[in-house]
């Protein structure tokens, strides 16, 4: 049942309008999460742009408290190559999403080559029809105590 219910769930995340832009393949909620969270590995610029490009919708935008405002594909891969100077060979892990209407959250981790954590915290996706990337807001750490 649960099988069924997440199915209609990625169905309706994935719902939307036409719009003018090139059709690009529909992507699961996982298959984005995926692949945007592997793009922070990725240590060639134009392989990292190509692989943001399937997930990144045009216009995206990625903010988080650090402070970061990326709007995208090629501004976001910028932040990459930033962070990866800073972090080299630092390797995201990211959750499976939780999702419903258009939105997602992510949770992620980011261990030091040890497994130990770095930081960790979570990233609230906003999807565009298609199930492209619109925007990320990502939170670090962990949230406050009710």
């Amino acid at each position: 049942m649960r099988t069924i219910a997440l199915g209609l769930l990625a169905a309706a995340v994935l719902a939307g309008p036409a719009s003018g832009a090139p059709a690009a393949p529909h992507l699961t909620p996982q298959a984005a999460v995926t692949d945007y969270c592997a793009a922070w590995s990725v240590t060639d610029p134009a392989a990292r742009e190509r692989m943001l490009a399937r997930v990144w919708a045009p216009g995206g935008v990625y903010s988080d408290p650090d402070p970061t405002y990326a709007v995208g594909a090629k501004a976001l891969s910028e932040v990459i190559a930033k962070f990866q100077k800073g972090y080299p060979g630092a390797r995201f892990r990211c959750g499976a999403p939780q999702a419903h209407h258009n939105f997602m959250g992510v949770s992620w981790i980011l261990p030091k080559a040890d497994g130990s954590p770095v930081t960790h915290g979570i990233d609230i996706y906003d999807m565009a029809p298609g199930g492209r990337i619109a925007r990320i807001v990502g939170f670090f750490g962990d949230p406050p105590a009710p």
